[in-house]
C-alpha cells in the first residue's frame, strides 16, 4: 500500500500553479506534489496533537472533578464522625456522672450490707465454736475444711473482666471489694455448714446415753460408747444430717438395722437400731431426707436411735454437732 501510494502520488497530489496578484504585477507559483505531501503530513500531525491535547484536557477535567467529589464525600463523612464522637463523648461523661451519683446513693446500702454480712459471719463462726475443738483435735480444723469447700465448689465459665470497676472511685471500689470478700467468706462458711452433720437426726431430743465410757446396759461393766443414744418413740422418722451417699444399709449385728452415710468433707454418720430402713446402698441423699424409722433392733433395751459421727473414720462426740444448727444466708 505504501509503495502503491508513492507510485500514484501524482494522481492524488498533482502539480498545481497558483497565480498571485500583487497590484498590477502577477506572479505564478508552482506547488509541486512533494510540497503538497509535506503540507498534508503537517496538517495530519497538527490534527493528531490537537486531538490528543483535547482528550487530555477533557479527561483531566473529569479526573479532577471525580477527585474533588471523593474529597468532598470524605470531608462530609469526617464531619459526621466528629459529630458522632462528640455525641458519644457527651454520653460517656453523662454515664460517668450517673455512675458516681449511683455510687453515692448506694453507699449507705453498701454499709448496711457490710454490717449484716459481718453479723452473719460472727454468728456463724460463733456456731462453729461448739465443734471447733473437736475438729481441731481430730486434725481437721475449720480452715482445712474451708479449703476443702473451695476445692469442691462446682464453678466455671469464661473469664469476662469487670469493666464497671473503671467507673468506680478508688474508695468505693475498695469498699465493694471488701464486702464481696466477706460475702464469699460467708458463703463458704454456710456451704461448710450445709456439708457438716449438724443438728438432730430426729425430732425428739432427749439423750439417753452419752458418748464415751459408760456402764454397759447388759453386763454392767465399763465399756466404750462411740455414739449418742437419743430416746425416741417407736417408728419416729430419722433424717440424714448432711448431704452424702449411702454406703451401707443392712442388718449389722449388735447395731441391728443400720445405715451408714458418707459425706463430702470426710464425715461419716451412722444410724442404728432402726425398725425400718428407707434407703439402699448407693442412694444420694440430701440433708433432711428421711432415711429410716427408729426401732429396737440389735443389742438394744428399748426404742431409740444410736447416732455416730466419724471424722476420718475416727468416732467423735456428736453432742456439739447436735447442738449446732445449720445457718441460712439472710443478707
Amino acid at each position: 500500500m505504501k509503495w502503491s501510494f508513492l507510485r500514484n502520488q501524482k494522481k492524488y497530489f498533482q502539480q498545481k500553479k497558483i497565480i498571485v496578484c500583487c497590484g498590477k504585477k502577477m506572479t505564478t507559483l508552482t506547488i509541486r506534489p512533494w510540497a503538497q505531501i509535506i503540507c498534508f503530513m503537517l496538517f495530519l500531525t497538527s490534527l493528531y496533537w490537537i486531538l490528543q491535547i483535547s482528550m487530555v484536557y477533557f479527561f483531566s477535567n473529569d479526573l479532577i472533578r471525580n477527585k474533588e467529589a471523593a474529597l468532598n464525600l470524605k470531608q462530609t463523612e469526617n464531619n459526621q464522625l466528629k459529630k458522632e464522637l462528640a455525641y458519644y463523648r457527651e454520653r460517656a461523661e453523662q454515664s460517668e456522672k450517673l455512675a458516681l451519683d449511683i455510687q453515692q446513693a448506694h453507699k449507705d446500702i453498701l454499709d448496711k450490707v457490710d454490717v449484716l454480712v459481718s453479723e452473719e459471719i460472727k454468728n456463724t463462726e460463733e456456731g462453729f465454736k461448739k465443734v471447733e475443738k473437736i475438729l481441731k483435735d481430730n486434725g481437721t480444723p475449720i480452715s482445712v475444711l474451708l479449703n476443702k469447700v473451695k476445692k469442691t465448689e462446682n464453678v466455671g465459665g469464661p473469664f469476662i473482666p469487670d469493666m464497671s470497676s473503671s467507673l468506680l472511685t478508688f474508695t468505693y471500689a475498695q469498699k465493694l471489694t471488701a464486702v464481696y470478700d466477706k460475702v464469699d467468706y460467708l458463703e463458704s462458711l454456710l456451704t461448710l455448714s450445709d456439708g457438716m452433720p449438724l443438728g438432730y437426726p430426729v425430732s425428739e431430743k432427749r439423750i439417753s446415753a452419752a458418748f464415751g465410757i459408760r456402764k454397759d446396759p447388759f453386763t454392767g461393766k465399763r465399756a466404750r460408747h462411740e455414739g449418742i443414744d437419743i430416746a425416741a418413740s417407736l417408728k419416729t422418722p430419722i433424717y440424714v444430717t448432711a448431704p452424702g451417699i449411702v454406703k451401707r444399709a443392712f442388718v449389722n449385728g449388735a447395731y441391728g438395722k443400720f445405715i451408714e452415710v458418707e459425706h463430702e468433707l470426710g464425715f461419716i454418720t451412722r444410724y442404728a437400731h432402726l425398725s425400718k430402713i428407707l434407703v439402699k446402698k448407693g442412694d444420694v441423699v440430701q440433708a433432711g431426707d428421711k432415711i429410716g424409722l427408729t426401732g429396737n433392733t440389735g443389742r438394744s433395751t428399748g426404742p431409740h436411735l444410736h447416732y455416730e459421727i466419724l471424722i476420718g473414720k475416727k468416732p467423735v462426740n456428736p453432742y456439739r454437732f447436735l447442738r449446732t444448727q445449720k445457718g441460712n444466708l439472710n443478707v
